[in-house]
């Protein structure tokens, strides 16, 4: 696969992913994550480890919130990573906003899957 080819398939698949969060679709995130995933715990502090506790985490969100993400744009990007700038925002269930914030993330891919994010800023 070429470099180009790469970026594009990183890029559908953080696309579907935040299209995933953002439905609060737990199969769709499913199919993004890299078995070994590592992800930060947003509600607990520290990181989770495996597809399962991932999924277990946004499970936890998905039931105390309705996180909204978009894209703002690429920032750069790096064998098997890309680096976003995004607006977050998470309300509760009634529509009452408890941050909206603007975010970089860099996020890494294996096996044309989502395989760890990094905070750089903003959450």
């Amino acid at each position: 696969m070429t470099a180009e080819a790469e970026r594009s398939a990183q890029q559908a698949v953080l696309a579907k992913a935040y299209e995933a969060v953002n439905a609060q679709d737990l199969v769709g995130v499913r199919d993004t994550l890299h078995p070994d995933a590592t992800w930060p715990d947003t509600l607990e502090g520290g990181r989770l480890h495996g597809r399962e506790a991932i999924l277990a985490h946004f499970e936890q969100l998905f039931a105390l919130t309705r996180p909204n993400i978009q894209l703002i744009r690429i920032v750069g990007e790096t064998d098997g990573a890309l680096d976003v700038e995004v607006q977050l925002l998470v309300q509760d269930h009634k529509g009452h906003i408890w941050s909206d914030t603007r975010a970089r993330l860099t996020y890494r891919f294996a096996d044309s899957l989502l395989s760890d994010v990094i905070i750089l800023s903003g959450v």
